[in-house]
């Protein structure tokens, strides 16, 4: 990323996350009536470890509107 599209970025995160820094788990306090969190395996669990459990993350991930 150049450095201009990264300033526009850093910008843009001001003016939409006013007084917090660009760190996606710090909005979660100040910003609690929009935060969410989406679990890419069943029971919470952060990372696969065979390759069901890739494919069940893939599946998520592709279902997730972006």
């Amino acid at each position: 990323m150049s450095e201009d599209g990264q300033t526009d970025l850093t910008e843009l995160w001001q003016q939409r996350w006013p007084g917090c820094p660009p760190v996606g788990y710090k909005l979660r306090d100040p910003y609690r009536d929009v935060w969410v969190r989406f679990h890419s395996l069943p029971e919470s669990k952060r990372y696969p470890e065979d390759e069901d459990e890739y494919t069940v993350v893939l599946e998520r991930y592709n279902t997730v509107p972006r």
